[in-house]
This record gives C-alpha cells, sequence and structure tokens, in this order.
C-alpha cells in the first residue's frame, strides 16, 4: 500500500502558500505553486487505494489546475516583446499505443462464465463470421459493452480474451489518466484515442474505473461538476457519432466499473453501454480451473488436492485466487532455496496461506450486486 501522507503534507503545504502569493498580487509566483499542488493531487489520487479519496483530490487536482490558468494569468505581452516560452506544464496530446505481440488470452483461458462468452459470441463474434446473416436482422459487429461487478473478478482479463478472440488492436484506457491530469484538454485525448484507434481494421478500446469519468452529473452550474458534465458530454458524443470506414469494420467499448449504480443514466441507454454484463465471484468449477492452471506442473505431495484448495477459496475473486496460489508455490520454492535442493508443495504449505487470507469481496457486497442485476435500489 503507497503511503501517501508525505505527499498530502506536501500539497497542503503548497496549497497554503500559493493562497496567500495570490492574496498578495504575486500571480506568476502563486500559479507555480497551484499547479505544483494541482500536480500532487492528481498524484495523491492515482496512487490511493481509496475510492472516495482518489474522487476528492482528482476533483482538487482539477479545481487547482482551473484556477491556476483562468485566476492567475500574467498581463498580455506588450507589442515587440518576445513571445512567452511555452510553459511545459500546459499538457499535451498523449499517444495511445494498442497492445499487440506476446502471448493472446483468448475465451480458452477464461475459468467459466459461459453466459458472459454467449454474449460476447452474439454481439461480436458472429456478426464478424457471417456479417450477411448479422446485416438480416440489423445486427452490427461492435458496439459497447459494461461490465460489472467486485473488484478482483477479472473484467480486464475478460477484455483482453474478446480482443483475442476477435484479433484486434486492445487500447487499455484507465480513466483517471484520460482526464485527471489536464482536464481542459480531455476532449483533444478522447479524438486522438478515437482517431488512432480507428486505423486499425478491428480494435477494441477498454475504459478501465469508467466510473472515474462517467459518475452521476450533479447540476452542472459550475466548478467541478460543469468540468464532468463537458467531458461526459464530449465522452458520449464520441461514442454516437462512430461510423464504421474503409479501415476500421469494427469497433468495440468495453467499460468496467466496480459501481455500475452510480453511473451517469445518459450512459446506460439504448444504442450507448445498454448492454451490461455482471462478473461475479467464480464458482467452484471456475476456481478449480483457475487452481489447476496456476500449480500446473508443480511438484506436489501426494495428499494435495487442488480441488480441495478451489473449495476453500470459495467467495474470493479471480486476482485473488490466482494471488493465493502465487504465494503456495513461493512457500515452497523458499524451502527449496534453503535446502539447496526441490522440495515438493505440501499440505502444510497449503494450510499456511489459506488460513491467512483475507477474502476482498465480502458478502454484503455481492448482495448489493445482485440487488442492481435485478433493478432494484442500491444507492
Amino acid at each position: 500500500m503507497v503511503n501517501n501522507a508525505p505527499k498530502v503534507q506536501a500539497f497542503n503545504s503548497y496549497y497554503a502558500q500559493a493562497k496567500s502569493l495570490y492574496a498578495a498580487g504575486d500571480l506568476s509566483a502563486a500559479r507555480e505553486l497551484f499547479l505544483k499542488a494541482a500536480s500532487l493531487a492528481n498524484e495523491i489520487s492515482v496512487t490511493s487505494s481509496a475510492y472516495d479519496v482518489r474522487m476528492e483530490y482528482h476533483k482538487l487536482a482539477v479545481k487547482l489546475l482551473d484556477f491556476a490558468r483562468t485566476k492567475c494569468v500574467r498581463h498580455a505581452t506588450p507589442a515587440g516583446a518576445a513571445p512567452a516560452k511555452k510553459n511545459t506544464e500546459d499538457g499535451e496530446v498523449k499517444s495511445f499505443t494498442a497492445e499487440k505481440g506476446g502471448k493472446t488470452i483468448t475465451f480458452a483461458d477464461v475459468a467459466g462464465l459461459q453466459d458472459v462468452k454467449d454474449q460476447v459470441i452474439f454481439h461480436v463474434l458472429e456478426p464478424m463470421k457471417n456479417p450477411e446473416l448479422a446485416k438480416a436482422y440489423g445486427i452490427n459487429p461492435g458496439g459497447k459493452l459494461l461490465l460489472y461487478g467486485p473488484p478482483g473478478t477479472g473484467k480486464t482479463f475478460i477484455a483482453r480474451a474478446i480482443a483475442g478472440e476477435v484479433d484486434a488492436a486492445f487500447y487499455a484506457i484507465n480513466c483517471q489518466d484520460l482526464i485527471s491530469k489536464y482536464m481542459g484538454d480531455s476532449s483533444k485525448q478522447l479524438d486522438k484515442l478515437f482517431d488512432e484507434a480507428q486505423q486499425n481494421e478491428r480494435a477494441i478500446i477498454f475504459f478501465d474505473e469508467f466510473d472515474s469519468v462517467a459518475s452521476k452529473r450533479g447540476d452542472g452550474t459550475g466548478g467541478v461538476d460543469a468540468e464532468m458534465a463537458r467531458f461526459v458530454a464530449t465522452f458520449l458524443t464520441k461514442v454516437d457519432g462512430f461510423k464504421k470506414s474503409e479501415t476500421c469494420k469494427m469497433l468495440l467499448l468495453i467499460a468496467a466499473t466496480n459501481r455500475p449504480w452510480a453511473l451517469d443514466s445518459a450512459m446506460l441507454r439504448g444504442g450507448r453501454f445498454d448492454t451490461q454484463i455482471y462478473i461475479g465471484v467464480p464458482d467452484q468449477k471456475a476456481r478449480e480451473f483457475m487452481v489447476n492452471k496456476a500449480m500446473k506442473d508443480l511438484p506436489l505431495d501426494p495428499d494435495v488436492r487442488l480441488s480441495d484448495i478451489a473449495r476453500r477459496l470459495e467467495g474470493f475473486g479471480g486476482g485473488d485466487i490466482v494471488a493465493a496460489c502465487d504465494k503456495i508455490r513461493l512457500e515452497a520454492y523458499k524451502k527449496s532455496v534453503r535446502l539447496g535442493k526441490k522440495q515438493n508443495i505440501t499440505k502444510a504449505d497449503c494450510d499456511l496461506i489459506l488460513s491467512g487470507l483475507r477474502n476482498n469481496t465480502g458478502a454484503d457486497e455481492i448482495a448489493k450486486f445482485e440487488a442492481y442485476r435485478q433493478g432494484l435500489d442500491v444507492t
């Protein structure tokens, strides 16, 4: 876990100094410190594990950047004077790189979730394999999918598997990174992202932590709410305006969130992210698949049964299951290093690790997702 206490202390110091300089009329020095405070707020937002803290400091970063740009402005350059150098903190439109090459992930690597696979097959795969049949029913390849569920259940992994199935360029976008540094440039970032994706015959854009940019808006009268409202409007324009071209035959947008109930309703209307797929914790069969894959070809004592390990991991997310197997393997490896020869993984190794695990997905959280799936109000 990242210790953000020093950054918070530095942020408070920069912010206090900037306010004093602004009150004294030293706009240039105040602007510099406001920008430093905004940069620290952004770092705290990106690295914090608590959602509320991330959002609080994200909003502070946006607010301070806007204040520095609009209120701490130097007077216009006199005629004949040399133009001011471009401040490197004014932001640049970044390039987005698709993930290609390396080992391809497909549905064969995804444990269970057959209902999820079926929805993807009929929304994406079959329309690509038989476009004439799909056209007869007005079905187009691509579109928009929303994956939701508890943290660590494999939403990103499934998105990459979809890309592997259709042999598509895969753009993994952390939504916090898309807007957190220079909010005013968000529309340019989106334009660049979609332009680059559409250079491929098939492309998937995966928006992780979607609720960080698509949460329910306030009244939009000013400040952060107004900025977020403008971003959502820009995003919806890009989503609604995509058309197939000679270059790009398929563009699939996949968004992932741990808080579907927090999303702006505009994002979920027909033709947008109206196809919502729940990614829950794996069942016994899926857990056995994961454990067998993680422990494949390892030296095991005869009394170590992988099905028992899977049973004891009931209620855990896919990421936590893989992590538990990693810890078991490491425990046996450490013994091998100490003794200078290969040691089997023992039942005692498994018991040691499994007994000390803490499930990050609680029953109350699962119940909240089940209520959401049934259309109940969970806000």
